[in-house]
């Protein structure tokens, strides 16, 4: 009998499960967004059953929730930007299933706290690592959650894969997403499928690039940390967020009477690709919440100041240099 070739997708599978220590219930797919999704469905919650999602995050992570058919309940954030543990327990209740911690711009949540509350309250904990690619897992998580997007640490042109928990039963979840991301064929690749299932399969091409990519990881993450620490060096006490675990991009907080579009565009318009934080998912029109005043929320007023700069492991001491002095002229 002749030997069966991996595929390259599975090779990536296999690859990126060794560095996270999850060898065995890891499971690529097309995007971020499609990891969050699958990891949700995998675990079979009831239909309508409560997520606590950040305020403080990309919309995708409301979006996954919402297309597993369960509800995103939003928890405002600290000062650096993650999601308040200490205001997740008072938006749990009797449908709560789970906690979706992310850790915002490579700054890692507190997950021994998180933790502790899905322990105490029986929740699955999902940890959206989107924008933390080498970044330490906490052990007791469920799931945790990556995007290979272009603009990731680890990157591809698009992709996306989650590690289930290495208590995983029988390798139960990891075997269901892997079916459901292939329009839930089963693993017999019978006529049947298994219900909810999916178009969310990762393509050889994309897990080459991938894996290009990742085969530079240690090198990229000492990179990114020395822009940082230039950046510190630069960067106006006022204007510095708190240290990153793992450094994504370099977020500055503005002063609060700063026009904050008017600086990224004028980033922009000289060559640095500046962006906006994100707006509270509060804010956003499928999820905007009338009888929240959204204005009092830590969350609306970080996505009034904060912006973040880039951080690229080629760059130099010039270039942030550049880059610093044009913001601080812009101020």
């Amino acid at each position: 009998m002749g030997l069966v070739m991996m595929e390259t997708y599975e090779r990536l599978e296999k690859t990126w499960g060794e560095l996270v220590g999850r060898s065995e219930t890891t499971v690529v797919c097309a995007t971020g967004t499609a990891a969050l999704h699958l990891a949700l469905e995998a675990f079979s919650f009831p239909l309508g059953a409560e997520v606590i999602v950040p305020e403080y995050t990309m919309v995708a992570c409301a979006r996954a929730v919402t297309m597993a058919g369960l509800k995103p309940v939003f928890v405002d954030c600290n000062s650096d930007l993650l999601i308040n543990p200490n205001l997740i327990m008072k938006k749990i209740t009797s449908k709560t299933v789970a906690i979706m911690p992310v850790h915002i711009y490579g700054r890692r949540c507190a997950m021994d706290q998180i933790i502790e509350i899905a322990n105490e309250k029986n929740l699955r904990v999902i940890e959206d690592c989107s924008e933390y690619h080498g970044g330490i897992l906490h052990p007791s998580s469920d799931a945790c959650c990556w995007s290979y997007y272009k603009n990731k640490i680890v990157a591809g042109e698009e992709g996306g894969v989650i590690s289930f928990a290495v208590a995983d039963s029988e390798n139960k979840a990891t075997n269901y997403a892997k079916c459901l991301r292939s329009h839930g064929f089963g693993p017999n690749q019978d006529p049947y499928h298994i219900p909810r299932g999916l178009s969310a399969r990762m393509s050889n091409h994309h897990a080459t690039l991938i894996l290009d990519s990742l085969n530079k990881l240690t090198e990229n993450l000492v990179a990114r940390k020395q822009v940082e620490g230039w950046y510190n060096e630069m960067m106006p006490t006022a204007l510095r967020m708190p240290s990153r675990d793992v450094v994504w991009v370099y977020d500055v907080r503005l002063p609060a009477r700063s026009d904050q579009r008017r600086i990224v565009r004028s980033l922009n318009q000289q060559g640095i690709p500046a962006r906006y934080g994100f707006l509270p998912v509060s804010c956003q029109p499928e999820y905007r919440d009338v009888l929240l005043d959204t204005s009092r929320l830590k969350a609306f007023q970080a996505s009034q100041q904060i912006i973040y700069l880039p951080v690229q492991p080629e760059m130099t001491h010039q270039t942030v240099q550049e880059t610093t002095e044009t913001l601080i002229n812009l101020l």
